[in-house]
């Protein structure tokens, strides 16, 4: 089970690509091909993160996109949020429609799954782009040893 979509992923994965290679403006081609995100829809996630103030896009030949923020200021909660997604955080786990419309009668694992969605919203506030530098960091040692 994903715990968000693939555009928070994809957003996840570019931004913490960009927090590793701050000193340097990037090409949507470079995060892409390094991180395995189509190109369209990577492209379409940058452009958005832009116009939210995350990320500084400059155009052209020598143009790219470098963080705005400060990757240690920046938690996976708040990628979710910027991409609109909070709300899928709300969703049931096993019948989304029933616990929705019936809160007198949720499912069976409503309970369980309330303090499992509580927890995972936590881990996802205290966790930051930063943290995620680690993760990047080590992927490219990977990749060169």
């Amino acid at each position: 089970m994903m715990i968000y979509s693939d555009t928070v992923r994809y957003a996840l994965l570019a931004l913490a690509y960009l927090a590793y290679n701050r000193e340097r403006l990037v090409k949507a081609n470079e995060i892409a091909k390094a991180q395995n995100i189509p190109k369209p829809f990577l492209s379409k996630i940058l452009h958005e993160l832009a116009k939210k103030g995350v990320l500084r896009s400059v155009k052209g030949p020598k143009g790219g996109f470098a963080l705005k923020v400060d990757p240690k200021e920046l938690s996976m909660w708040d990628v979710v949020v910027l991409m609109g997604e909070e709300s899928k955080f709300d969703t049931c786990v096993l019948i989304p429609d029933k616990c929705e419309t019936f809160e007198a009668d949720p499912c069976v694992i409503h309970d369980r799954w309330e303090k499992l969605k509580k927890r995972i919203i936590e881990f996802l506030k205290e966790t930051t782009i930063e943290d995620l530098v680690s993760v990047e960091e080590r992927h490219v040692r990977s990749l060169t040893t």
